[in-house]
């Protein structure tokens, strides 16, 4: 099917042309994401998952998206644009969970360079100590201090004991304090 009617099928309220044409256009969204999305980014969030969430994101505003000439290249000039608001959203997410996870280091009353460049590092190093862990022990990090998931939710999510996932952050707890060094670092279940 043309592009051009597949769009116009899609933003008349046709789902298989919308599903269509996001299944087109699935390659296009990864290579922006893969593009605007920071190493440090994709250690916690895949490329599929904002992916995925860049189309629904596409996929819920083809109501509002306006059909003008030509119509292709403006499609894809709004499809570019979620996509990258898209990731944004995550680097926010992302940050406030790195945040979260270092929430008791001391924090200097002013903002000065020095201090944001350090605060830059301490996510660096925070986000190479949790990709340091095992696939399991980094799910259960990723799923309590950057889902905000309780241990009960994280048993239930893998299927495990609520003490099973709380002997997996006892056991990661060490080795991010060991890799992120003599920082103090507020590791608790909270």
């Amino acid at each position: 099917m043309d592009l051009e009617v597949l769009i116009n099928a899609a933003v008349g309220g046709d789902p298989d042309a919308a599903n269509q044409l996001l299944i087109e256009h699935h390659g296009r969204m990864q290579a922006i994401v893969l593009k605007y999305a920071a190493t440090w980014l994709r250690l916690h969030y895949p490329v599929e998952d904002m992916v995925q969430e860049a189309q629904v994101a596409v996929f819920r505003g083809l109501d509002t998206f306006e059909l003008r000439d030509p119509v292709v290249p403006h499609f894809e000039a709004w499809l570019t644009l979620l996509t990258r608001r898209t990731v944004a959203l995550f680097v926010l997410r992302a940050r406030k969970s790195l945040q979260r996870l270092e929430s008791d280091i001391d924090d200097e009353a002013g903002r000065s360079p020095s201090s944001v460049q350090r605060q830059v590092e301490r996510y660096e190093r925070l986000s190479k100590a949790v990709a340091s862990l095992s696939d399991p022990d980094r799910e259960t990090v990723f799923l309590h201090y950057f889902r905000k998931m309780t241990l009960s939710e994280i048993a239930d999510e893998l299927g495990q004991t609520r003490s099973a996932v709380n002997a997996r952050l006892m056991r990661a707890r060490p080795k991010l304090k060991e890799w992120l060094g003599s920082t103090s670092m507020n590791l608790s279940t909270s």
